[in-house]
């Protein structure tokens, strides 16, 4: 979803007026929990099992993080039809 990039309450303007973001709150709150985790939906029940890599969540600054920060939502791909590029000549 795109979101207001405005000043509330004291916080300094960024350069764009909107920012996409993932919008998890539709999402069933295990879902959420799993996003948040970093765990893919085959080990995300898996409570016994150890991770074997550690979560890269980083603090995300918006200003110090501006080249990351995507203005437009993304344009959705269309459908694959399983055939491969020289298939099709």
């Amino acid at each position: 979803m795109l979101l207001p990039t405005q000043p509330r309450c004291g916080q300094l303007t960024l350069p764009n007026t909107h920012m996409a973001v993932y919008d998890l709150n539709r999402l069933p709150y295990a879902e959420q929990l799993r996003w948040r985790a970093q765990r893919c939906t085959t080990h995300a029940t898996a409570t016994a099992v150890p991770d074997l890599a550690l979560t890269s969540w980083k603090p995300f600054d918006p200003l110090l993080h501006a080249e990351h920060l995507r203005t437009e939502l993304p344009t959705p791909e269309p459908p694959s039809t399983g055939l491969h590029e020289a298939s099709r000549e």
